[in-house]
């Protein structure tokens, strides 16, 4: 053998005996720590940075809190350095492990603790690359919902029932739900609160709910209290009708004289409304409710006072998608089988006699 070839192999050997290194792994473990210890502090005092942090995935969160204050998040990827050199470290001694396992199979059970910690750390490091963190999406009840990131996958909610007790603070959030594909149903569930519809590695869950303001209670003389919501038809005689076409819950009209909308909250609220004859459109335009009723409409003979408004329910929801779900409960079911295994190991050598009293 050349002295070149010598050389190589002996750095080779060098570098596996580094890679399953006891001490490395030690040192690894210790810096990850400190870096993760301190950092957490870092956290508690600059929420502005890492509010958003488990709002996104690390691939795109970390680029963006990196441009914004780099000093105060650069432990986030050394720590991240310092647990992958303890996966390749952990997987060299895993490897070792199984080259030798005739001799050192009582080892199994801190084996499979090593190998559930390297599935962990292969699905952390999947989902926080190809998968994605999408919401809270506001959607109403009939509504589809197209899926952030999954071409032709939508989402309808078919009913949704918020449960609130007397005092109004809610409970719960009943979301009954399904998911197609491309028009075809592939999926329905319950979504309601710790329990989400899960698909493909995607998990769609209740975060909260909402209201927007969807039309107004009028009274009308000679029927009573009448109700408009946004789409809805009023037919007033034979001859004409009218149509709520859209509900501004505060609303102005600029120097161009357009009805912009300045606000959610009801403050100033408009409507767009159309009159409709047998032969078409007689008028469309905006009423202001904090003003009279429009000249058009009173001289057709409508007289309508707002009473109260009325408001449609709307339900927030998370879609997020972690491709690597399925080898992180693999990994946690090693983890678990390992430290049961070992426990057992541990108790039977103590029961031998091979191990100190504890």
């Amino acid at each position: 053998m050349t002295d070149s070839k010598q050389k190589s192999l002996s750095l080779l050997h060098r570098l596996w005996l580094l890679g399953c290194s006891l001490k490395l792994a030690i040192a690894l473990a210790s810096a990850a720590t400190i870096l993760i210890m301190g950092g957490s502090l870092v956290m508690h005092f600059n929420p502005a940075i890492f509010a958003g942090m488990e709002d996104d995935i690390m691939a795109r969160w970390l680029p963006w809190a990196w441009s914004q204050a780099p000093l105060l998040v650069v432990w986030v990827p050394l720590s991240g350095i310092c647990v992958f050199l303890f996966a390749i470290n952990t997987l060299c001694c895993l490897i070792d492990w199984l080259l030798k396992i005739k001799a050192r199979w009582r080892k199994t059970g801190e084996y499979l603790i090593h190998a559930g910690f390297i599935l962990l750390s292969i699905a952390f490091l999947w989902g926080n690359i190809s998968g994605f963190r999408s919401g809270p999406h506001r959607i109403f009840q009939g509504e589809h919902l197209a899926i952030p990131n999954m071409q032709g996958l939508s989402l309808l909610l078919e009913e949704f029932t918020p449960q609130l007790e007397p005092s109004g603070r809610p409970l719960d959030m009943l979301n009954q739900v399904s998911l197609w594909d491309n028009g075809t149903q592939v999926a329905e569930a319950l979504v309601r609160m710790n329990h989400p519809l899960i698909y493909k590695g995607m998990v769609i869950l209740p975060t909260s709910f909402g209201q927007e303001l969807d039309g107004f209670k009028f009274h009308m003389p000679g029927r009573g209290v009448i109700e408009l919501r946004t789409g809805s038809r009023l037919s007033i005689s034979s001859e004409s009708t009218i149509v709520l076409l859209k509900t501004l819950p505060d609303a102005r009209r600029n120097n161009q004289g357009r009805v912009i909308q300045t606000g959610n909250r009801l403050n100033n609220p408009a409507m767009l409304i159309s009159l409709q004859g047998p032969s078409g459109k007689l008028w469309e335009g905006w009423y202001f409710l904090r003003t009279p009723l429009p000249r058009q409409l009173r001289e057709a003979g409508i007289a309508l006072r707002p009473t109260e408004p009325v408001f449609k329910t709307f339900s927030l929801l998370t879609i997020n998608r972690d491709p690597g779900d399925k080898l992180a409960a693999l990994g946690a079911g090693c983890i678990t089988l390992g430290v049961v295994f070992a426990l057992f190991s541990f108790y039977r050598k103590r029961a031998q006699g091979d191990r100190p009293e504890v």
